[in-house]
């Protein structure tokens, strides 16, 4: 393991990984708040301020501990943590998969917060303005600093001391398991939620100028937000990526059989994302042109969402981890102990 970098203890890497975290979720609950509440229509509903701390309590509070462990656990075979603040009497677990560490109990934690906000918000008929709705959204931090608290010691312990137990285990089940299924689960919640308000906003738009339509959105719009959502999906879940793979590599799971060739730039692969992205929109976009089909139900909208969202998923695992195992064949020394 490298030397050279500056070493944070256990808890000072728990800390800066949630206030970094922090930073970057409220940077994007705030600009799904200008989305939501601006942009896609000014008018709300109870249910409208009610979804939106819905949607961050269920995909934040549930997914986001896993995260920080996967974050950890790659802070430390980077030889960037040191283990000796970890109390004695902290013993080592049986090694598993962060998801499956912290999920059961964190969703559960994330439908109890949920459940609360809801009864509040309906029990007293109370519609939170815009700037309210937010800063509600963002207390999902509370359980999530104490979920994550609660297993950051035990997980580094069991995967320190689990190196070499799982080199059996199927390299296919670790990237269906880690990198897709949870990742598609966690951005369907959000774009679902997304889709939904910004799908109905046009198709009020489209009766307003043309009374006969209902329940009809123009695939021109749908094609702008599936290029825009596979943009965003993709290039967040290649950075997520990043980290189970380095995880995956230590624990002897994924391996490397091939040239040292060095990998292309990281600002490349967000520019070949985007432009995938791109076509992705005009692809579909055409298509429908092609049939003569103007516009489409909303049901069919948000079919195409999840589907770009499950494609986007999948494009940006397999590729941070093409990405990331060339890394770590320029730098192997590195990431082996």
């Amino acid at each position: 393991m490298s030397t050279k970098s500056k070493k944070f203890n256990i808890k000072q890497t728990f800390i800066i990984q949630v206030i970094a975290s922090f930073v970057v979720i409220s940077l994007l609950i705030i600009l799904g708040g200008i989305l939501v509440f601006n942009v896609m229509g000014k008018g709300y509903s109870l249910f409208t301020a009610f979804g939106f701390i819905m949607t961050v309590y269920l995909a934040f509070i549930t997914f986001q501990p896993a995260g920080i462990l996967f974050n950890v656990r790659k802070e430390f075979v980077e030889g960037k943590v040191q283990l000796s603040d970890i109390s004695s009497n902290e013993t080592s677990s049986i090694l598993v998969n962060p998801w499956i560490r912290t999920i059961p109990l964190s969703a559960t934690v994330a439908i109890v917060c949920t459940l609360i906000v809801g009864a509040i918000i309906y029990g007293f008929k109370w519609k939170p303005n815009a700037v309210v709705t937010i800063v509600l959204s963002m207390l999902y931090i509370v359980p999530h600093y104490l979920l994550t608290k609660r297993y950051i010691e035990k997980d580094i312990i069991s995967f320190v001391n689990g190196k070499s137990k799982l080199k059996n285990s199927s390299a296919t089940g670790y990237f269906w398991g880690t990198y897709v299924l949870p990742n598609i689960v966690f951005q369907s919640i959000i774009n679902y939620s997304l889709g939904n308000r910004g799908f109905h906003h046009e198709a009020m738009k489209l009766t307003q100028l043309f009374p006969q339509i209902n329940n009809m959105v123009p695939v021109n719009a749908v094609a702008l937000d599936l290029s825009i959502t596979f943009m965003f999906v993709c290039n967040f879940t290649f950075l997520a990526a990043i980290s189970y793979t380095i995880s995956g590599f230590y624990l002897g799971i994924i391996t490397v059989h091939q040239k040292k060739d060095k990998p292309i730039n990281g600002f490349l692969i967000f520019l070949i994302m985007l432009i995938i992205g791109l076509c992705f929109g005009i692809c579909y976009s055409f298509f429908f042109k092609l049939s003569g089909i103007d516009n489409i139900s909303i049901v069919a909208a948000m079919i195409s969402k999840i589907m770009c969202v499950i494609i986007a998923v999948y494009a940006g695992s397999r590729m941070a981890l093409g990405w990331t195992i060339k890394k770590i064949t320029v730098n192997e020394n590195k990431y082996q102990s």
